[in-house]
């Protein structure tokens, strides 16, 4: 975290988070993933191994286990920069211990449009392409259709996350070197001090003269 405060964004790739089975606030079986369809929306699915003498594959649609999944590696080889997101009002914990969060601790963007000016900035110094905005959730059990790099499945809805995505061109994380954040940064706290140092309750935003839909 306090690399992060002296400009160091480490940007894992979006395959890595597939393989995190035992990290259930990091880990996404569906990250990189391009597009799902649920076994409800197929009508047939064939196997076609294109190989002489093997015929097609034919599936019932009820005797998948989940969706059909479609990636591409464009897709899974970007990197990415996660945040929590704070875009409205918070009743009761700013983290709930019902859920597993992403560290120990935790740091505030004190200006965060200055912020994504100083990412967007230094990614055109280093010839990067990339993109950033909030994540949006779909109901893992219904929704048929695109996913790609900012969706995620419902059950991570309470994360609230901001993600950056970087074109690095890389193996493994990229190290992303934006410069100096000390300037837009609170210190560094740990996460149990979120209620005590945030003020983020209704009536908070309405003393500051904050109005939201």
């Amino acid at each position: 975290m306090e690399m992060l405060r002296k400009g160091l964004l480490y940007m894992n790739s979006l395959a890595f988070f597939t393989s995190l089975e035992a990290d259930p606030a990091r880990g996404d079986p569906y990250e990189g993933t391009d597009s799902i369809i649920q076994p409800c929306d197929i009508g047939e699915f064939i196997i076609d191994p294109q190989i002489p003498r093997l015929e097609k594959i034919r599936v019932a649609p009820s005797d998948l286990v989940g969706p059909v999944r479609i990636a591409r590696q464009q897709t899974s080889s970007c990197n990415i920069f996660c945040m929590f997101a704070v875009n409205r009002p918070i009743e009761g914990p700013i983290f709930p211990k019902a859920y597993q969060w992403f560290g120990d601790s935790f740091l505030l963007f004190t200006h965060t449009q200055e912020f994504l000016s100083r990412v967007i900035a230094a990614a055109k110094r280093q010839g990067l392409k990339g993109e950033g905005r909030l994540v949006e959730y779909y109901d893992e059990i219904k929704y048929s259709g695109v996913t790609g790099r900012f969706r995620k499945p419902s059950i991570y809805s309470h994360q609230s996350e901001y993600r950056i995505a970087l074109e690095a061109g890389v193996q493994g994380p990229f190290r992303f070197e934006i410069g100096d954040l000390r300037d837009i940064t609170s210190e560094v706290f740990p996460l149990g001090f979120a209620d005590d140092v945030l003020k983020f309750r209704p009536e908070d935003a309405e003393a500051a003269g904050l109005s939201w839909d």
